[in-house]
């Protein structure tokens, strides 16, 4: 068996002719090198971008990313969306934000297609009555007419003087108010401790109405929380496309809120796909460029050391800069652009590239303690490594190239490039280095012994001696890790590779939370009105979907009979267009304070003593030096925004009969395309946040209409082809390896006994995968196959130096093992480096490839030198 040469032996001359040529022309070569490697550096420039855009990841051949890709291409305002997210403590401070900000952003053409906010468009503020049901608009004429004297006097009137004129008579004569005052009151105390206190506090219509017409008022302005839809101008020539149109939206909201005290309680995020992709490369560049930074740090200190010489450190970390300068061209030329995925590829290089550089000079060194010359030691040592140097790139290649022929096309494109990346490596390792070794001083000190200490020494002879129990352990072990595998998961959530903390992640699981305004929503086509009609009907009655509606939906329902309600409305509100009484002074408004104090005091109510507490507080102060502004806080705390409230109010009584041309064009272009399809919107009746939510949703309507599309069947979907493509690509490494082993080794038995410790560490990752309760996900699905193609290496240098060896050698005291020792150290370090990247994928790939090497150089160090010996 030992003088059974193999395949890989067949390169060993010609590596060794190949160095010693490259040392005797060295000054050229580097020159050639550094011409080349300022060429591939102006065209990187130029030609390398990235594509944020996590959908690209995955094959445009699937069928539901062709069915994905027909409704935007009928409506691409859907593909990249960026989202204003307004929460106020009030609904009148929300509406006041919005209203601003689209005015702000509208100016910006250049960056911003279209600003839409239903709130704010004419046609809402006149007919947004006619989208409630008839009873409710009936319910809420009564509300408004009950609450009649409440806005028309504080419309004419808007200060203390006048609410005094209305709750006196009320107190005086509680039995006329058909309705609790309670709420009115808790807000207007509020309102006045605060002017008293100094400080900006906006009390709603709603609150200040208490009962009588607070339905109606929270009718007309629903909620707290506020939309605008923003599609930007993106500017693929910059690697962080959407910078300018978030940047100038978050100046503007920053302006916003510093330009008005009142301002400054009221949160303003952006999310949307657009702020998620633009996030979450600002945090895969720092990541990446952190870790990579930190990862030639920990190259050149293991080389250190490994090699124990800084000339040698010094080449070999030239070396592998220069290697990972041409991977990167060949990413600019081959495929034009990194993904958020491949962008990952430099830290791949770095960590796998550098054992080829160390093979080389490891073996330098050796020869070097053994007296030999500098360029005899270099040419002799490429002769004896440049074969292994070959296996190593091809079985690491093997790992990268296995998700080509797959439908993931996000690793498929990082497969491509990091396993040329190996060829790469191989190739300048020898020609840069030996080149740059030729030029550098020669001083290589001996090599410390292999065995270090006696305790060391009988370390290094366990793998035989207890050969045996190791074996009988590592079948045990691996049944129970195999169990244990079968517990693995995928995770679908793209969400859950981003930054957690990062301002869209953070906004986008909080709407997830709130079904009555789904974030995420599925979509039908419809060819004509009657399919529409039709679809929306079918899905409305799943007990999964909350709503399915068209544009045929947004025209109101019944409109004779609720216009003939907001006529009679508006006849018997009477409101005025604008306050008419004179400015209340701050002495008039101390007077009406103590009045409606006094009358305070018949009522035991705690609301009433709070408010009757802070009026004679705001009576003393009235009587300060700083009445006046006081009482213009008291004002703008009080009625600030009622004047605009009761425009609001005025306006929407001017409701029109409507149809399908009536409704905002923005609107009408979101749900009927320019060639007339249709778009059937769905809304989950549950919170997706949770994977079964969503497949439930998903499959429900998928068997109603199966051509239905949108981010959750997206996710779905992409977690399905992700794990489809790892079953691919892990069966392809696996078979690819199993047959490059055969030509290399030509030995059945050696196959076998390389790769059972292999097969072995995988079961003990996924098994440890479980137990640490991480997910596979669609950043690290790329480590077991990458983990294969590397832990052969390992177990080929060991075989072939076992074959080479005397009978009875023990291989763990050989430079052999030092190489595959120090070799995976420094691979480990910098991919153990990865785990503290920001970016949660990144992180779990750090995570996932770090604990495939361990394990991998584990069964390779105690299983597989026992193994090898039994040939003998």
């Amino acid at each position: 068996m030992q003088g059974q040469k193999t395949a890989g032996e067949a390169t060993q001359t010609l590596a060794g002719r190949w160095v010693a040529l490259v040392q005797r022309h060295a000054t050229g070569v580097l020159l050639l090198a550094a011409l080349l490697g300022a060429g591939v550096a102006w065209y990187v420039a130029g030609h390398l971008s990235v594509d944020t855009n996590t959908e690209n990841m995955l094959s445009p051949q699937l069928p539901w990313r062709q069915a994905e890709r027909a409704l935007l291409d009928r409506f691409p305002q859907m593909e990249r969306t960026l989202a204003v997210v307004i929460d106020a403590p009030t609904a009148e401070a929300a509406d006041v934000a919005q209203r601003a900000l689209v005015e702000r952003l509208r100016r910006r053409s250049d960056l911003y297609r279209s600003v839409f906010a239903a709130e704010t468009e004419v046609y809402f503020r006149e007919n947004g009555l006619l989208y409630l049901s008839t009873d409710a608009l009936d319910a809420l004429s009564q509300q408004l007419n009950l609450a009649q004297p409440f806005l028309a006097t504080l419309g004419r009137d808007p200060s203390l003087r006048g609410l005094a004129g209305l709750l006196i008579p009320a107190l005086q004569h509680p039995e006329s108010v058909p309705f609790d005052l309670s709420p009115a009151y808790t807000a207007l105390a509020d309102g006045v401790g605060a002017a008293i206190d100094g400080r900006n506090l906006t009390s709603s219509l709603q609150s200040l109405m208490g009962g009588g017409g607070s339905d109606a008022a929270a009718t007309l302005q629903p909620g707290k929380r506020r939309f605008i839809a923003l599609d930007p101008v993106l500017d693929f020539a910059q690697m962080t496309p959407a910078a300018a149109p978030i940047g100038y939206a978050r100046e503007q909201i920053a302006a916003l809120q510093a330009s008005d005290p009142q301002m400054s309680e009221v949160s303003v995020r952006l999310t949307g796909s657009v702020a998620l992709e633009h996030e979450e490369l600002l945090s895969a560049f720092g990541g990446t460029g952190v870790a990579l930074i930190a990862a030639m740090l920990l190259v050149a200190v293991l080389l250190w050391l490994a090699l124990r010489s800084p000339w040698l450190v010094i080449a070999a970390v030239l070396t592998l800069i220069y290697g990972l300068l041409l991977t990167a061209g060949f990413a600019a030329l081959a495929v034009g652009h990194l993904n958020l995925i491949s962008i990952a590829f430099g830290l791949l290089y770095v960590g796998l590239g550098i054992d080829y550089a160390l093979y080389l000079c490891m073996q330098y060194r050796e020869l070097r303690a053994q007296g030999l010359r500098g360029d005899e030691a270099l040419t002799r040592a490429a002769g004896e490594v440049g074969g292994f140097m070959l296996v190593c790139a091809l079985t690491t290649s093997i790992g990268f190239f296995a998700f080509i022929p797959t439908r993931f096309a996000g690793i498929g494109e990082l497969g491509l490039i990091a396993g040329v990346g190996m060829f790469v490596s191989f190739a300048v390792s020898l020609t840069v280095l030996p080149a740059l070794i030729a030029r550098l001083p020669q001083r290589i000190k001996a090599p410390p012994l292999a065995t270090g200490s006696a305790l060391m020494a009988r370390v290094l002879d366990w793998p035989y001696h207890y050969a045996k129990s190791i074996r009988i352990a590592a079948v045990v072990l691996g049944v129970g890790a195999v169990a244990l595998a079968t517990q693995a998961r995928f995770d679908t959530d793209p969400l859950n590779l981003r930054d957690p903390h990062s301002e869209s992640v953070a906004t986008f699981r909080d709407l997830l939370g709130d079904p009555s305004q789904p974030p995420l929503t599925l979509s039908v086509l419809a060819a004509d009105a009657a399919q529409a009609k039709a679809v929306s009907e079918k899905l409305t009655k799943l007990p999964e979907v909350s709503r399915a509606f068209s544009i045929l939906d947004l025209v109101p329902a019944d409109q004779d009979d609720k216009l003939a309600i907001i006529d009679d409305l508006n006849l018997s509100l009477n409101l005025p267009q604008a306050a008419s009484a004179a400015q209340a002074t701050p002495p008039e408004e101390a007077a009406a304070a103590q009045a409606l104090a006094a009358a305070l005091a018949a009522n035991a109510s705690p609301a009433a003593a709070k408010l009757k507490s802070q009026l004679l507080r705001f009576t003393e102060a009235a009587q300060t030096r700083d009445a006046d502004a006081i009482v213009a806080r008291l004002h703008a705390n009080l009625f600030g925004a009622l004047p605009a409230q009761l425009a609001q109010l005025r306006e929407s009584l001017k409701a029109h009969a409507v149809g399908e041309a009536e409704l905002p064009a923005e609107l009408r272009s979101r749900y009927r395309s320019a060639d007339g399809t249709y778009r059937v919107e769905i809304w989950p009746r549950e919170s997706l946040a949770s994977p079964l939510a969503m497949a439930r949703f998903v499959d429900a309507v998928r068997a109603v209409e199966p051509g239905a599309v949108g981010p959750p069947v997206g996710f779905l979907e992409a977690g399905r082809t992700v794990v489809d493509a790892f079953r691919q690509a892990f069966a392809y490494a696996v078979i690819a390896v199993l047959v490059l082993l055969m030509l290399l080794l030509r030995s059945v038995a050696d196959t076998l006994r390389v790769v059972l410790p292999l097969l072995l560490a995988g079961a003990f990752t996924v098994a440890a995968m479980v137990l640490l309760k991480q997910p596979f996900n669609f950043a690290n699905v790329i480590a077991l196959p990458l983990v294969l193609g590397v832990g052969v290496d390992y177990g080929v240098y060991l075989a072939q130096r076992g074959r080479a060896a005397p009978a009875g050698a023990n291989l763990l005291r050989t430079s052999t093992a030092r190489a595959v020792w120090y070799g995976a150290l420094i691979t480990i370090a910098n991919f153990g480096n990865l785990m503290l990247a920001p970016h949660p994928g990144m992180a779990s790939m750090g995570l996932l490839l770090t604990l495939g090497l361990c394990m991998t150089l584990l069964c390779t160090l105690v299983l597989l030198p026992g193994l090898l010996r039994q040939r003998a």
